[in-house]
């Protein structure tokens, strides 16, 4: 008589594999949405405290600042500090004190500029006409689709509308920046003039 062998068979251990696999294919968007939610909320945070930012500086030197922490030329940090060789009247910051992190790629673009360019305009109502001219604007690239559309839909309610003067990407304080279609370049609208 054959004494039979401790263990799990052939077929037990096929069974339990594809348990696991099951499992796991059902868990893994969850996880990507967690981790997605978690990047864009972190965003949504870094833009409430880039407003504040804005608006003690314009209080303090009647302008936006400029603020690339990618740039090491002088006056280019003007949210953490003043200009050596033109300092700026009125500056009494730092007015953050720790440099914006881009949560959507690492070392990927980010800057708070100032401008008047038409780039820089917001339909800020979603009727079709420009409501800015001297414009506050945080850019931040590397955010997907699904996040941009995330970002806008909290913001201004809009992350659904795919067309017409208001549709997310280009009404409200959200938009699309750059000619191609699949530009990951977001303009978040900080202040006005």
């Amino acid at each position: 008589m054959q004494q039979r062998q401790a263990g799990f068979t052939l077929m037990e251990m096929i069974g339990v594999v594809a348990v696991i696999a099951i499992l796991a294919s059902m868990a893994t968007p969850m996880i990507f949405d967690a981790i997605r939610n978690a990047r864009v909320t972190a965003f949504l945070e870094d833009v409430n405290v880039m407003r504040t930012a804005v608006a003690r500086y314009y209080e303090d030197t009647g302008d936006f600042p400029q603020h690339i922490p990618t740039d090491a030329r002088d006056g280019r940090r003007a949210l953490i500090s003043n200009s050596n060789n033109n300092p700026i009247g009125g500056w009494n910051g730092p007015y953050i004190e720790t440099d914006l992190e881009n949560p959507f790629v690492d070392g990927g673009y980010r800057a708070v500029l100032n401008s008047n360019n038409a780039n820089y305009q917001f339909d800020l109502d979603g009727d079709g006409t420009v409501d800015t001219s001297r414009v506050a604007v945080l850019r931040i690239d590397g955010a997907s689709e699904t996040e941009a559309r995330k970002i806008s839909d909290i913001m201004d309610g809009d992350g659904d509308v795919d067309s017409g003067a208001g549709a997310w990407f280009a009404s409200g304080r959200v938009k699309k920046f750059g000619a191609r279609q699949n530009d990951r370049r977001l303009l978040i609208f900080l202040s006005r003039e």
